[in-house]
């Protein structure tokens, strides 16, 4: 999805109606339609009365109020509690309709105190994304009431419709009374505001919704969604293995053999044709018992060994460490000598900034924000987006920086991603993430759509085993593997 201004959301709404194409009542419907599509097709919204069975909704003056209480509608629930900023008779003619549409097909209640706390659904429609400046009194003890509610239950969701309520689409300034959202339905776009350093707490999960017939010209930089699935490799009905990409991959060592696992697996369930893994004697026995029977584990006395001009795509480094100088020396020349495309993660980006090993030529680095720093000092004092950027510049790769929202980029395409979430805080997911480019990248997509598909397919299998698992706390990186390329969730 494209990012784009407030107000050339607004100028692209506005040409459609001028057009005669539709009319602000249409446009809203079409909105709420879109947005109910995408959440009946989402892991945790999908059976949306038993996860969470009952919704309430805050609603203000302006349209993002129809937005909500619409969604609130069509989701099906057949009772709505209303939480009103202002009386009804000042809310917009198209939140009225909705409101009235509502009170037809469901039974509808107006709260003038909190709801109750307990497990529910919260939907926040207070405030569109064009609001701006401090919250009116009003609305703060409101946007503040739907915190309390979200905090009083691990089991609630808040849902934002358009934008948080208090949070600047456009600069991503937060109002101290600012909604914490679950998960925010950006509709016709993603405001700039919303990928600003800082606001993922507000923001939460970004949930793109399109908005038929409304166009927007492209935009340098974009927000993954569900069209990204369309880069997954189609496949010949007589494809065979060797058709379908061979990994070459060096990783592991003594007291890192997981490390070395995960990735090779993850590689294999992103669809390769041929998983190898190259390991050093004192390592072969122990991770040839453990890996996966379809990895081939080799045995090899130096990295020389490793025939990388068979290979479609090299990964180094994950579970590494640090190998002797005289391995060094070999893997260095290695990687002088291969044209495949090369995935560099973990102790290999940590060799990297150091010095010790050069950066190949068709480069897939994948660095946390702590590795970042270490390759490119300058970080420190930049954005995210703006150290990513200028870091492409200089060193020419595709860039993977790691986060609540990761960001690829190739210095001409930028893409953030909307995946995944807290229950990924933890070791390994950045091995399944690498072997999960590599295998997409064995199966000739280019570096970029290698390393955004990556991304995104990892934190849409840790969405769907959060589902599975009954949303636990935490999902472990294993988890992923079932899930990585599966169509449905």
């Amino acid at each position: 999805m494209y990012i784009h201004t407030c107000q050339d959301m607004r100028r692209a709404e506005q040409f459609v109606i001028e057009q005669g194409n539709t009319d602000s009542h249409a446009l809203m419907a079409a909105a709420i339609s879109s947005a109910v599509e995408l959440l009946q097709n989402d892991a945790e919204y999908r059976d949306v009365h038993r996860t969470f069975p009952r919704v309430v909704v805050y609603a203000g003056k302006g349209k993002n109020a129809g937005d909500a209480i619409g969604i609130a509608r069509e989701l099906g629930y057949p009772e709505i509690a209303v939480r009103c900023a202002v009386s009804l008779d000042d809310m917009a003619p198209e939140s009225r309709h909705q409101l009235d549409l509502t009170a037809a097909a469901s039974r509808v209640s107006f709260l003038s105190a909190p709801p109750k706390p307990g497990h529910c659904l919260i939907i926040d429609g207070l405030l569109g994304s064009g609001s701006r400046g401090k919250l009116r009194p009003e609305y703060a003890r409101l946007a503040g009431e739907m915190n309390d509610l979200r905090n009083s239950c691990t089991f609630c969701s808040l849902l934002s419709v358009d934008i948080p309520t208090g949070l600047d689409a456009d600069s991503g300034t937060a109002d101290e009374y600012t909604v914490h959202a679950d998960a925010t339905l950006s509709i016709g776009c993603v405001k700039p505001g919303m990928l600003v350093d800082g606001v993922e707490n507000y923001v939460g999960r970004l949930l793109c919704v399109p908005l038929p017939g409304v166009d927007l010209t492209e935009s340098p930089a974009s927000v993954a969604d569900a069209s990204l699935l369309n880069l997954l490799p189609r496949r010949h009905y007589d494809c065979f293995k060797n058709k379908a990409g061979r990994v070459c991959i060096i990783a592991g060592c003594t007291g890192f053999l997981g490390a070395a696992q995960m990735c090779a697996e993850a590689a294999q369930r992103a669809g390769a044709g041929l998983v190898e893994l190259f390991c050093l004697p004192e390592i072969y026995e122990l991770l040839a018992v453990r890996v996966a029977p379809e990895i081939m584990v080799h045995r090899v006395q130096s990295w020389s060994e490793v025939p990388v001009h068979h290979a479609q795509t090299l990964l180094i480094g994950p579970g590494m460490g640090t190998p002797p100088e005289v391995h060094l020396s070999d893997l260095k020349e290695l990687l002088m000598q291969t044209n495949c495309p090369v995935v560099m993660d973990a102790d290999a980006l940590r060799l990297l900034a150091s010095g010790k090993l050069p950066l190949p030529r068709h480069a897939i680095l994948t660095p946390h924000p702590g590795e970042m720093r270490a390759l490119f000092p300058q970080a420190v004092s930049l954005s995210r987006s703006d150290a990513a950027a200028r870091f492409v510049q200089q060193y020419p790769c595709t860039l993977l920086l790691k986060g609540a929202r990761s960001i690829t980029t190739d210095g001409s395409s930028t893409l953030y991603n909307s995946t995944g979430g807290p229950h990924m805080a933890n070791g390994g997911q950045g091995d399944v993430l690498a072997g999960a480019i590599a295998g997409l990248s064995a199966q000739g997509l280019t570096c970029f759509a290698a390393a955004a598909l990556g991304a995104y397919l990892c934190g849409r299998a840790a969405d769907i085993a959060r589902v599975r698992c009954h949303y636990p706390l935490s999902v472990a990186a294993t988890d992923l593997l079932p899930y990585l390329t599966v169509r449905c969730g």
